[in-house]
């Protein structure tokens, strides 16, 4: 055969004279080699997938969607917001004035001003052991509005006996700066938490009476024999009505219908 015959067979090197056989096969070798490699790198990352990590991934899509699917009751407005709460209107690109039932903005604002008297009368009202009375069940706080009234306005100094038990009253003023609100807020809620139930809505007159009957003491703590006057004390103002819709940052009186 000449040596310029096309092979028949490339993959068959051999059977051409011309040839150089060893070199061919090396050739063929070198070549299948390559593509055995390629092969390889094609099926890099097609590896089974760990069942730990499909588990995982089901277990992902099922909370997705339940959240997506329950969605309407996260986003819901009556569902999100605490009953008796009024939505704010808009007028004129301005947000009107947020409201609520006197007696919801009254413990919405004294349990936030309680964080100041959770330290020592506990976040239950139960006190803390021979050292700081309970606020739960004592007479001090269940009478008249002016006794808590005052105690918060100027603290309290000397012995005074709560649900039987004595203690050795050192309680500092609580109330400086704060304003009508603040006060009536706070006794309202220590009067209506820790299951007592006194409900009555301390109107800002009453409270003005309340600042009236301090002034008498000055800057002096209270002792028990001056808070004993005002346990049966009787308002001359009215209480506020339950249906009072008020500013829940000023605690005045405002008219839902405007």
């Amino acid at each position: 055969m000449s040596s310029d015959q096309t092979p028949v067979d490339p993959t068959k090197p051999d059977l051409e004279e011309s040839t150089n056989v060893a070199k061919a096969h090396e050739e063929v070798t070198r070549n299948a080699a390559a593509v055995s490699r390629e092969q390889q790198l094609r099926e890099n990352g097609l590896e089974p997938v760990s069942t730990w990590i499909m588990i995982a991934g089901f277990i992902v899509a099922v909370i997705g969607g339940g959240v997506l699917f329950s969605s309407d009751s996260f986003f819901n407005y009556e569902q999100s917001v605490k009953p008796n709460y009024v939505r704010a209107q808009f007028d004129d690109g301005k947000a009107a004035i947020p409201m609520a039932l006197a007696a919801d903005a009254y413990m919405k604002k004294g349990a936030a001003l309680y964080k100041n008297c959770a330290s020592c009368h506990g976040p239950g009202g139960a006190g803390n052991g021979a050292v700081f009375p309970p606020l739960a069940g004592s007479e001090w706080v269940e009478g008249s509005g002016v006794v808590p009234a005052l105690t918060i306005i100027h603290g309290l100094n000397g012995q005074i006996k709560v649900a039987g038990a004595t203690y050795n009253g050192a309680m500092p003023a609580m109330a400086d700066g704060w304003s009508d609100f603040d006060v009536a807020a706070l006794i309202y809620y220590i009067q209506n938490s820790f299951g007592n139930k006194v409900g009555q809505i301390y109107s800002l007159d009453q409270i003005a009476e309340i600042r009236a009957i301090s002034k008498e003491f000055g800057k002096k703590p209270m002792t028990a024999s001056d808070l004993e006057k005002y346990l049966a004390h009787k308002f001359e103002a009215a209480d506020l009505p339950s249906e009072t819709m008020l500013n829940l940052k000023t605690g005045e009186v405002v008219d839902a219908n405007n």
